[in-house]
């Protein structure tokens, strides 16, 4: 793994969890140590070891140090996140030591992670409310063509025929 791949990796995997200006000073601090280290960038990054298990624990501190506002921060993390990838473009760690767009987030249902558990239950809560709509309708709709329209057409059907046999004979 080269130096930009895990700082990369580092920072998919905080953005949107943590401040951008803490992920930030992160990826600042972790360029610093690959960098200006006593050691090599390979030897440095074997030492750190995966980019995924820092951020990890830098969420999970960062949650810890918030207390009972830690999902307010959270929430907050996210829309930020969400404001900054809407651009739709990446911009890899950057010479002013900050990423300021990152959105290597794959596309698909990973909205679903940026909802808390709440916002995820009153959405199948919703869902769950338009369907038996749509179902009552349906059932509705069903009974009116079972106990008019049926025997309309069939009224109709037999008038046609009636008619015929009087026009024929």
């Amino acid at each position: 793994m080269t130096k930009k791949e895990f700082l990369d990796i580092l920072a998919d995997a905080l953005s949107g969890n943590i401040p951008m200006s803490e992920v930030n000073e992160n990826i600042k601090y972790y360029r610093d140590y690959i960098e200006n280290g006593e050691s090599s960038e390979e030897e440095a990054l074997k030492k750190l070891g995966d980019p995924h298990l820092i951020a990890r624990t830098i969420i999970d501190s960062f949650k810890a140090s918030k207390g009972s506002m830690a999902d307010y921060y959270t929430k907050q993390a996210r829309d930020e996140y969400s404001k900054i990838s809407s651009g739709n473009s990446y911009d890899s760690y950057n010479n002013e030591n900050s990423y300021e767009n990152v959105s290597g987030h794959k596309r698909g249902l990973s909205f679903l992670s940026n909802l808390t558990w709440y916002e995820k239950i009153i959405g199948i809560l919703g869902i769950i409310v338009v369907l038996a709509v749509i179902f009552v309708i349906g059932t509705v709709a069903t009974a009116i063509l079972i106990r008019v329209v049926i025997p309309i057409v069939l009224i109709l059907i037999v008038i046609k025929i009636i008619m015929d046999f009087i026009r024929r004979g």
